[in-house]
């Protein structure tokens, strides 16, 4: 027999039928969200790319579901991410699964302005594998405050005939899609770039381009991939690059939600800036 998740139990006692019951809604799937706030911008629909904030919890017990935990001890020791501490609002597109796994139903139908409290039940969550800080057959309890919402901005894959590939000692691929100017990158320089990845089917799991939001990091010092730390070492400002790395230049054995284990990765560079 199934084991079900304190969410699921709690939703078969207390909402015999989906709908609404004290401002809760009810999914016919489980998740239940209820408005803090309404906001009154534009509303959040599958395919437009959202700024929130964000606040989570692992559910320990079912008790004042929708309440204010942060002046409970107890509750408060479950909490497991919190966006404002770092001011770091993340950024994503509706309906890709791109933020915290089961969520974005829960988001759908949000306004600007707006402050909702989602609870997810584990079985839309990471259910009985577990995630990384998400112990298996967790529920969880997420607070967004859906601060913009704005067309996606679609990414190309870049057009690369085969024989433009070079193969380095590593076993990295690239292809120069656009050469830059000036200098290649190197470690110690502070560089920023525009990326999208995919796997080998074609199938995108990251895009910076799709979140309009560039990256930058320190080169050379180990907090990107191995195939990253070495290939835009191959780049030039302004240069448009596509890497195919394998896997133990990437993840390697390390299954991430959207990447397998001992995944090819491909990935189309744009170098913004070299500092």
């Amino acid at each position: 027999m199934k084991k079900i998740s304190a969410i699921a139990a709690f939703c078969i006692l207390i909402f015999i039928s989906c709908g609404k019951k004290d401002d809760i809604t009810t999914l016919k799937d489980g998740l239940m969200y209820k408005d803090v706030s309404p906001g009154s911008g534009t509303e959040a629909v599958k395919n437009k790319l959202i700024t929130v904030h964000y606040t989570g919890w692992i559910i320990r017990d079912t008790t004042d579901l929708f309440g204010n935990w942060n002046n409970d001890p107890q509750k408060m020791a479950g909490l497991i991410w919190n966006s404002h501490e770092r001011n770091q609002p993340i950024k994503f597109v509706l309906g890709t699964s791109s933020f915290v796994k089961g969520i974005d139903e829960g988001i759908v139908g949000m306004k600007e302005g707006g402050k909702r409290t989602i609870v997810i039940p584990s079985i839309l969550a990471y259910g009985d594998k577990g995630v990384r800080g998400i112990p298996p057959n967790t529920d969880l309890k997420i607070i967004i405050e859906l601060l913009s919402v704005k067309d996606r901005i679609a990414a190309k894959p870049f057009q690369v005939p085969e024989s433009a590939f070079k193969t380095t000692s590593s076993g990295l691929k690239y292809a120069v899609v656009k050469e830059g100017s000036g200098s290649f990158a190197d470690s110690g320089d502070v560089v920023t770039v525009n990326y999208s990845g995919y796997l080998e089917d074609g199938t995108m799991f990251d895009s910076s381009v799709e979140r309009d939001e560039p990256y930058s990091f320190v080169l050379g010092m180990q907090q990107v991939i191995k195939g990253w730390d070495e290939g835009l070492r191959l780049m030039k400002a302004g240069s448009k690059v596509r890497f195919i790395i394998p896997p133990e230049l990437a993840y390697g054995r390390i299954e991430l939600e959207k990447i397998p284990a001992n995944s090819t990765l491909i990935f189309d560079v744009q170098m913004l800036d070299i500092q």
